[in-house]
């Protein structure tokens, strides 16, 4: 008795997940999203260049720092995560530099990492904009 209970609980919850397909399928007919869709879609080349750069840097930057503090950073690994926490201007403090130029180095990367990041959202609000100006010509 128990266990067809549990059955019929199942069923029930397979059509609350039909229930978030509709939604998904409005989504297709909203205004904004299309939008938004159609700018990651003209500017899909220009957002795997970002990806590309950002990757590229995180990459240097971890071999430097390594080369800096070998003792702060004992694997690449720990470089690649502290170069990835730098860039996204995180700074969690688990990793950090100790020596001056090590610290100088955290400050160019942070530097840097605030304009790698903001570039997809200029890119992503012109784009915006200029969706707009079209829906509003049209």
């Amino acid at each position: 008795l128990l266990n067809s209970s549990f059955k019929l609980l199942k069923i029930f919850r397979l059509f609350r997940s039909l229930r978030l397909l509709k939604i998904l399928k409005l989504v297709r007919y909203s205004k904004s999203i299309t939008m938004i869709c159609n700018v990651f879609k003209k500017q899909k080349e220009t957002f795997i260049t970002i990806l590309v750069m950002a990757i590229t840097y995180i990459l240097v930057s971890a071999l430097v720092i390594i080369n800096v503090e070998p003792e702060t950073f004992p694997t690449y690994f720990d470089a690649l995560y502290w170069a990835t926490i730098s860039l996204t201007t995180v700074g969690y403090g688990d990793v950090y530099a100790v020596t001056t130029i090590g610290k100088i180095i955290t400050m160019i990367s942070s530097f840097l990492g605030i304009a790698v990041v903001a570039l997809p959202a200029g890119i992503i609000t012109s784009g915006l904009m200029d969706e707009l100006s079209k829906s509003h010509d049209e």
